[in-house]
């Protein structure tokens, strides 16, 4: 009779594409994460013949010897949809060494909202969209693009109907609400996720609306509704926090407009 297997000796292998840690070193030392956690912030190194160009209104602190120059790329339509629709900017702020100021100089960039910011290397052939306020900066020779998506994944995907498109060769920094999980999902493999709650995914990606559970009844009473159904292969990059679910949790505490007399600029106030 065989000996019985002890629990701790039993290995569980999980086939699918489980929460997968990103490497967000930057070999060339360009970009450094500083303060890491709920308030990070990424110092970025200026030369003479490297800068970057980021979202308006990131930048904490920059070096003397940095100059910024507000670019409309795209023409005035393509800004126009991303200052618009798809949460950028109009004017995308590109910082270099002023000149005869150089060889180096510094620029401190932090996203708008508590969260992670992640580091993307980009190989001048898979390209990567991002949410409307997923954007940080990039590399010049990133570009930055609107993309529009379908009806249904508009209306119900959470997204909006433009998304944020990069492609080109360098590197690209997303931010995030929360923090960030990676999750790489092989051919044909599904994976569904919260509307608000994808943070970005690569270009050419299939993914549609579906419900959350299995039954109509069940999919309405879980509160979740409907969802984005990613499938593979691909990498989706997926936030912890979602900007409409604090919004919803701050409208019990929000101040209510008087419906009485004086311009209904008051506040109820009600005293027991």
């Amino acid at each position: 009779m065989a000996a019985p297997v002890k629990a701790e000796e039993v290995q569980v292998h999980y086939a699918g594409a489980a929460a997968q840690q990103h490497n967000n070193f930057d070999p060339s030392g360009k970009y450094k994460l500083k303060c890491e956690g709920a308030f990070v912030a990424v110092e970025c190194a200026i030369s003479e013949s490297d800068g970057l160009k980021s979202q308006g209104s990131v930048m904490v602190t920059m070096s003397g010897n940095v100059d910024i120059d507000t670019i409309m790329e795209g023409g005035l339509g393509s800004s126009l949809l991303r200052c618009c629709c798809a949460g950028g900017s109009m004017f995308f702020s590109h910082y270099s060494i002023k000149p005869g100021q150089g060889p180096r100089g510094d620029v401190l960039l932090a996203p708008p909202v508590p969260g992670e910011i992640m580091l993307l290397h980009m190989d001048g052939v898979q390209g990567w969209v991002v949410q409307p306020g997923g954007y940080l900066a990039c590399d010049h020779s990133i570009n930055v693009g609107v993309k529009m998506l379908d009806v249904a994944q508009g209306c119900c995907g959470g997204e909006g109907f433009f998304v944020m498109e990069a492609s080109g060769r360098g590197r690209l920094l997303i931010c995030s609400y929360g923090a960030i999980t990676r999750y790489d999902l092989a051919p044909g493999e599904k994976r569904k996720i919260d509307n608000g709650y994808c943070v970005a995914w690569t270009s050419g990606m299939q993914w549609n609306i579906a419900k959350a559970a299995k039954g109509l009844w069940n999919t309405v009473v879980s509160g979740e509704g409907l969802v984005a159904n990613f499938t593979g292969p691909g990498t989706v990059f997926v936030q912890t926090r979602s900007m409409q679910n604090l919004a919803n949790a701050l409208v019990p505490y929000l101040p209510k407009p008087s419906s009485g007399g004086g311009g209904g600029d008051g506040i109820d106030i009600n005293i027991d």
